[in-house]
């Protein structure tokens, strides 16, 4: 049985968190919350801050429990943890087919019509996600700077600015150019509510700072840090083979998080060849790699049918 998380359950999830799995390194990484944490700060699914706890019992014996949090504006949430893990018994998989099977459909009485995922390449947890419809989109490399610089660095190029508001068209632009078609069908970014952003919500204490690289009237490329409560998050965009346009992005990045004693990530997806030299150039050191999953949900459509009325006859004028 799946259902929401109460009061009653919080010690049985306070022992599973020790024993889980992170589904969502982006919100895990840079605000390193308890899932015990983020079953308090929702005590009601969805209400409010968007998160959804749900848990897997058998009779009073919680097995296991799920997480979400929805995407502010959009009709998308990421799955964040599951516990247990995944093992070679009889109990595991069954549970985590429960969760899944039972937040899927949770996620359908929402109106959602996209769940993300993120897992490490090659795990069984990869299969069960797929037994449940979830579908590999990409796959991505994640590197880490364990410590920023200590004093900013000066910008060296007079092309940096500060993003503006206009800037939102110019970032859309280069995702549509440098970003292959399925990951933008899957993301969204093909629809209105394609946006460059991160997914965090208004509650989550974070920072951001953004710059782009202009010349004559055209952003050639833009560097967005999301800072957290226990590290920063570097987000890029422009040609990727662009290894001078990248590293002047990385450096104005990385400068931004100086005096901060947190480590900056960066996601470098298969697409984005040459990127992860640029890091590695910069001190940043691969330390995971993950694939990202998508299960999309059906949405109910009213159509409008015609009905025949028995014994109803239509005169033309003039008749």
């Amino acid at each position: 049985m799946t259902r929401p998380c109460t009061l009653r359950d919080l010690p049985a999830v306070r022992a599973l968190q020790r024993d889980g799995i992170w589904l969502d390194l982006f919100h895990h990484l840079l605000l390193r919350r308890s899932p015990l944490a983020t079953a308090l700060i929702a005590p009601v699914p969805w209400v409010g801050s968007g998160l959804a706890t749900y848990v897997c019992s058998q009779g009073r014996t919680v097995q296991g429990f799920v997480q979400l949090l929805k995407r502010p504006g959009r009709f998308e949430a990421d799955l964040l943890f599951l516990a247990p893990r995944l093992r070679d018994d009889a109990l595991s998989p069954l549970v985590w087919e429960r969760l899944l099977a039972g937040c899927i459909a949770e996620a359908r009485t929402q109106a959602l019509r996209r769940l993300f995922a993120s897992v490490p390449q090659g795990e069984r947890a990869g299969e069960t996600l797929a037994g449940q419809g979830f579908l590999v989109y990409t796959n991505e490399d994640l590197f880490m700077l364990a410590e920023a610089p200590s004093v900013a660095a000066t910008a060296n190029d007079p092309r940096l600015r500060p993003r503006r508001p206009e800037d939102v068209w110019w970032l859309r632009r280069l995702t549509s150019i440098y970003t292959p078609q399925p990951v933008q069908h899957a993301e969204g970014h093909q629809n209105d509510d394609g946006q460059p952003s991160l997914p965090l919500a208004w509650w989550e204490l974070t920072n951001q700072c953004s710059f782009v690289v202009q010349d004559q009237g055209d952003v050639l490329g833009g560097v967005q840090l999301v800072s957290g409560r226990r590290g920063h998050w570097l987000l890029l965009h422009g040609d990727p083979g662009n290894a001078e346009l990248m590293a002047a992005l990385v450096r104005q990045g990385v400068s931004a998080a100086a005096g901060s004693r947190w480590p900056v990530i960066c996601a470098v997806r298969d697409y984005q060849g040459g990127l992860a030299a640029v890091l590695h150039d910069h001190g940043f050191q691969r330390f995971t790699r993950r694939s990202r999953l998508i299960k999309h949900l059906a949405a109910p459509v009213k159509v409008a049918e015609p009905l025949a009325v028995p014994g109803l006859v239509v005169e033309e004028p003039g008749r």
